[in-house]
């Protein structure tokens, strides 16, 4: 994982100056330092290991015998591992994220500590840790939600394709595998993914899809189609189009003589499957047969 790379970096003082600033945004970070305070705050009795050592010697020599310090490095390399483990007990029992997760065709509504309120579309996980809310609202995400936050300090929506932050409003992000889209319907939202910083504001979307930046400011609905049963899209490649029908009824469709990379503007309802079928191939001309097992196949070709 990307934080566990950063915490690696810091024990040993070799992040740079990016890496630093982005390392102090994370909850690990905040972690860390309260662990570095408490350690420091802990004062062990004094002792001068060199002078001790100095009076050992001169006492061993006036007896005649030799002292042997072979014990010293396994000793350190014992105190070594204590340390790692206290610091693994803490970020375990003191530290740990509570984590939802949706499976395919479903959808989940939770509560988070400040009573922000959130709904996970199908195959999604969002993931936060209530010991460390009152410090920094934050969540991670990875595929699709809609969050109503409720009104507070900035809170943070991590993503693999960056961070959504708001301070108290209605949007919607979806990250999924080459797809990160997010919607404004209330308040102000602001997204940083790569070098792009972006503020929307109601009714304005922030699109990547395959590396292809996009932007809409005239949206007219007012909350996202999925939450009431329906997926929707505007000019999206159909690849993602067979991905969420994929998810939203749990079944396999392979492809034949299609441009998965054209376009599609359309929606489809999650309650009716072969309404669903003819929702998103019509539109095309294609054709589709249901096969066994949960499987589809969608074809270019119109017998």
């Amino acid at each position: 994982m990307e934080n566990e790379k950063y915490i690696e970096k810091w024990l040993n003082g070799s992040l740079s100056k990016e890496e630093q600033h982005v390392f102090e945004k994370t909850d690990e970070y905040r972690s860390l330092i309260k662990l570095d305070k408490a350690v420091q705050a802990f004062k062990a009795p004094e002792f001068d290991v060199q002078k001790e050592l100095t009076q050992l010697n001169q006492r061993e020599r006036r007896s005649g015998k030799v002292v042997q310090m072979s014990w010293l490095q396994p000793l350190l390399r014992v105190a070594a591992v204590v340390t790692l483990a206290f610091i693994g007990y803490y970020f375990i029992f003191f530290n740990a994220a509570t984590t939802i997760d949706t499976g395919i065709a479903q959808k989940t509504e939770l509560q988070l500590p400040d009573h922000s309120e959130v709904i996970l579309n199908a195959l999604s996980n969002i993931s936060y840790s209530e010991k460390t809310w009152q410090d920094h609202r934050q969540v991670k995400l990875t595929g699709e939600a809609f969050f109503k936050v409720a009104k507070g300090s900035q809170f943070d929506v991590e993503t693999s394709y960056g961070i959504v932050s708001v301070l108290g409003t209605q949007f919607n992000v979806k990250a999924r595998d080459g797809y990160f889209e997010v919607i404004c319907y209330e308040g102000l939202v602001a997204v940083k993914s790569g070098k792009e910083n972006v503020e929307l504001l109601p009714n304005n979307m922030f699109r990547i899809v395959d590396g292809k930046i996009s932007t809409t400011s005239d949206l007219k609905d007012v909350s996202p189609a999925w939450l009431t049963n329906e997926s929707s899209f505007t000019s999206v490649p159909y690849k993602f189009v067979i991905e969420e029908f994929e998810r939203q009824y749990d079944v396999s469709i392979t492809s034949n003589n299609i441009d998965l990379e054209q376009l599609f503007t359309g929606r489809f309802t999650h309650d009716n499957l072969s309404l669903a079928l003819k929702s998103i191939s019509l539109p095309l001309n294609l054709q589709f047969i249901e096969v066994e097992d949960n499987k589809i196949e969608l074809s270019g070709e119109i017998k």
